[in-house]
């Protein structure tokens, strides 16, 4: 597309014949800006690194072909002959421009903007022909101005920084095309950025959408497009990386490039002065100051990302000094703040998934490791509240390792899922934060979580859900999104066991892995342990086996209403009578005196529980039944049989009552019958080469075990017909091949019993 101009011409003298020289300049017509939008004021600027034909204007044939230099000039030698009429034509191309990125600025339907200096008629090719500078002045698209040399220069710009001693790197590989009018809003595709209609002035705007393009050459964007402001903390991760590039890529252009402070300025295109529709500050996001902060909002991305090529020098509105310590001077490993970014920038970036801020920090110790100048990176990125840091409650990475919180109704501020057990401590785990607290059954808690401080706008990428664990680990519950915002909310879960619950924090999405929270644990109806007052006690604490004791404890519960169950449980004997706060305690009979322990268990209608508590009674034995002692004694010989010669002898006495009185056989034949003979006289008669000592009133079989041992309890109750019985017992043994008769009975001495109390 043809653009109007304006020329002088001036003819020299020629050195040689038929080879002249054609030389001039072009400049185009700029809209002054400012942070204030247009100024009124217009200005003429070089136009550089641009395609220039001498053209024969009678045939159109191209004579010559070059590019512009960095003031706008040109000069070409022409090999030609006889009078020519000239023309010379500057196009918004690069393709000249040796060595230079192929840019192209067209409009909608592909036309290629070009403009034409005046015909040098009649030209003598005898002699060299300065053309002059030629103007190129702006266009309208409806009452919007611009000029495509405009958007032509601010390309040139970005690949000048992005190809020269900052950075170094080559040229990408497709033409970079620039499209204007381009409708009512800019957008970029590939390596082509469209431009508005009102934006071809806006030179922030067009390199912006030019940083868009630089994403998609030379690294990656996983920006999912869309609509999206300034001051907006809760948009799509991925939004804001990709948005807050654009940015921070224009405004290091205009920064290294133009000597200009970067600032992001759309103004109306129609108008003449002011017209400003959306601006910002990006050294301190004025007007957005008080709002730009997280990994989610893309004036804090830009922000920050800036700040990792700005420097002291920078023309900003605190030029000689800068917030952050990466700087003038500053190197990272050796390399200058833009080529340590642009390595982070076209290396880990762009092999991220799900690209957000997040990567910018995990691929800048990714790429650079300990020279990361990780304190002073933190500071930088803390500066916007991006806070890729560990809290001071890690490492509560596990249930073991919790951080024991109270239930008390108050918030426990920027907290962060951040956490790397790297040096430097990058990338991130994708952090889970483990709180424990202590609840009782029948409670209901609520656990909640919240942006930082509890400001509407998020403030962080985060997206926290929360998960619930009983005191033995278990999972019961969990909650993504139910909380204000993005935020997460249990609301009334009842306890169901008493003990150390805990709760768990972690991001519900992959694109929000890290970021800062709040959290919350308040009760809904905290169900309290029953309290004992006094006791337990037992009234009186002594007794003997013929008494009973009283055992009572006091006790409240301190939820009002809730009645309280007592379980008394005798752990050695004995049982109890009665229930509820006061029983009885009658105990067994004891030979000696014998401490008794019972436990107490308290409980509340929702099965609060306190216990075991124990009260302690000493039974000490009571009146004897009998009138006479017992006694035991053993006497009389056995007779051998092949395991040698039985023995009868006995454990403890026949007490009335007792359960512990026992008669023990050894050396009998193994695993042989054995015969107890039980009398209530003394018989004392000769059998079978033996002797027969007890009447043989009663006779019981049994057998020996493999060692020839046997034991035969004889518990005496309480009944004072037992009281002074006197019995005789013997073992007899038959079929001992080791004994002598015709029975062939091995046989034991005897025990004589008394029982007595």
């Amino acid at each position: 597309m043809l653009l109007a101009a304006a020329a002088v011409s001036l003819l020299t003298s020629a050195a040689a014949a038929q080879t002249f020289t054609v030389s001039g300049a072009f400049e185009y017509e700029d809209k002054g800006w400012s942070y204030n939008g247009w100024t009124g004021t217009d200005n003429m600027k070089p136009i550089r690194r641009a395609d220039v034909h001498v053209i024969n204007d009678a045939t159109q044939a191209v004579l010559a072909s070059g590019s512009t230099g960095q003031d706008g000039s040109f000069s070409l030698d022409v090999n030609s002959a006889g009078v020519l009429d000239i023309v010379v034509r500057v196009d918004c191309d690069t393709l000249q421009a040796t060595g230079f990125q192929r840019i192209r600025v067209t409009t909608e339907g592909n036309a290629e903007y070009q403009s034409l200096s005046p015909v040098s008629a009649g030209h003598d090719t005898n002699l060299d022909l300065d053309i002059g500078t030629v103007s190129v002045l702006k266009i309208t698209s409806g009452s919007n101005e611009a000029s495509p040399f405009n958007l032509h220069d601010m390309a040139v710009h970005a690949w000048e920084y992005i190809m020269g001693t900052d950075i170094g790197e080559g040229m990408a590989p497709q033409t970079i095309r620039l499209y204007w009018p381009g409708g009512s809003g800019s957008y970029a595709s590939g390596n082509d950025a469209h431009i508005a209609t009102d934006d071809g002035y806006d030179d922030p705007v067009i390199l912006h959408e030019i940083g868009h393009v630089v994403q998609n050459m030379y690294s990656d964007s996983d920006s999912p497009g869309g609509s999206h402001v300034f001051g907006d903390s809760n948009q799509d991760p991925k939004l804001s990386m990709g948005e807050g590039f654009g940015t921070a890529f224009g405004s290091a252009v205009m920064d290294q490039q133009m000597n200009r402070q970067a600032i992001y300025m759309d103004a109306n295109g129609s108008s003449q002065s002011g017209g400003v529709q959306l601006r910002a500050r990006i050294e301190t996001t004025v007007p957005y100051s008080g709002d730009a902060y997280g990994a989610a909002d893309e004036l804090a991305v830009a922000a920050t990302l800036f700040d990792l090529i700005d420097s002291a020098a920078s023309p900003d509105q605190s030029t000689g000094s800068d917030d952050d310590d990466i700087g003038t001077g500053t190197t990272i490993g050796g390399l200058n703040r833009h080529k340590a970014w642009w390595d982070v920038f076209t290396g880990p970036v762009a092999s991220a998934s799900n690209l957000t801020l997040n990567h910018a920090w995990d691929g800048w110790f990714s790429e650079h490791g300990i020279n990361g100048m990780q304190a002073e990176l933190t500071d930088l990125f803390d500066n916007r509240r991006v806070r890729f840091y560990a809290d001071a409650d890690e490492p509560n990475n596990a249930q073991a390792a919790a951080t024991s919180v109270g239930v008390n109704n108050s918030w426990r501020n920027n907290l962060t899922l951040y956490y790397s057990a790297s040096n430097p401590p990058a990338p991130g785990t994708g952090d889970k934060d483990w709180y424990e607290f202590d609840a009782v059954i029948g409670s209901r808690i609520d656990v909640s979580t919240r942006y930082p401080n509890g400001v509407g706008d998020a403030d962080t990428q985060c997206d926290t859900t929360l998960d619930l664990y009983t005191p033995g680990g278990g999972f019961v519950a969990s909650d993504l999104g139910s909380g204000t915002g993005r935020n997460a909310f249990i609301d009334g879960y009842t306890i169901t066991e008493t003990g150390p619950w805990a709760t768990r924090v972690r991001s519900g999405s992959s694109t929000r892995r890290y970021g800062r929270y709040d959290l919350r644990l308040s009760w809904e109806f905290k169900n309290e342990l029953p309290e004992v007052t006094a006791g337990p006690s037992a009234t009186p604490s002594t007794i003997d086996d013929s008494s009973t004791s009283v055992l009572s404890v006091t006790a409240t519960d301190p939820n009002a209403g809730q009645v309280l169950s007592y379980s008394w449980t005798p752990l050695g004997g004995g049982t109890i009578v009665g229930s509820g706060a006061s029983v009885s305690f009658d105990p067994p009979s004891v030979a000696v005196s014998t401490d008794f322990d019972v436990e107490l268990m308290l409980s509340d209608d929702l099965g609060a529980e306190i216990g075991p508590l124990v009260v302690t009674i000493t039974v000490t034995p009571g009146a004897p039944l009998c009138g006479t002692s017992a006694s035991a004694v053993a006497g009389g010989s056995g007779k051998p049989g092949q395991a040698g010669t039985p023995v009868l002898g006995f454990n403890n006495l026949p007490v009335v009552p007792s359960t512990d009185f026992s008669l023990e056989l050894s050396n009998a034949l193994p695993l042989a019958p054995a015969f107890l003979i039980v009398g209530f006289s003394f018989l004392d008669a000769p059998f079978d080469q033996g002797n027969m000592y007890p009447s043989p009133d009663f006779i019981l079989a049994l057998n020996a075990d493999g060692a020839g041992n046997l034991s035969v309890a004889l518990p005496m109750s309480a009944d004072p017909a037992f009281c002074g019985l006197g019995i005789w017992w013997q073992f007899m043994i038959p079929n001992d091949p080791g004994a002598g008769g015709p029975k062939q009975t091995s046989q034991s001495n005897y025990v004589m019993s008394l029982a007595g109390g």
